[in-house]
């Protein structure tokens, strides 16, 4: 046998009140997250745009170095050994010495 603090109420019109309250506060909380949730992802979208406009105004102002010459490439001029562009260094190398763990 279930005890309750207060026992529920026996008048079947406050039980009615009483359900129809609890729905409408569940309703309410439903609608305050989901506007909660708007809130958040809009700031969330606000900050990516933020972000993406900062990065294409900073790739923008120096000309693109980091992709500039992968673009140059990837339209058909074939890289050369003697290209001066400091991207790729290519080198061999002998190791003279190693160290022994102790």
């Amino acid at each position: 046998m279930p005890h309750y603090i207060s026992p529920p109420p026996m008048n079947p019109v406050s039980r009615l009140l009483a359900a129809v309250l609890g729905v409408l506060v569940l309703a309410g909380a439903f609608f305050f997250g989901l506007i909660v949730l708007a809130l958040v992802a809009g700031l969330g979208l606000i900050a990516w745009l933020a972000f993406s406009l900062r990065v294409w105004w900073l790739q923008r102002k120096f000309g693109g170095a980091a992709s500039g010459s992968g673009q140059a490439d990837r339209r058909g001029r074939a890289s050369e050994p003697g290209d001066s562009n400091g991207d790729i260094i290519d080198a061999e190398y002998t190791v003279v010495s190693r160290r022994d763990e102790d």
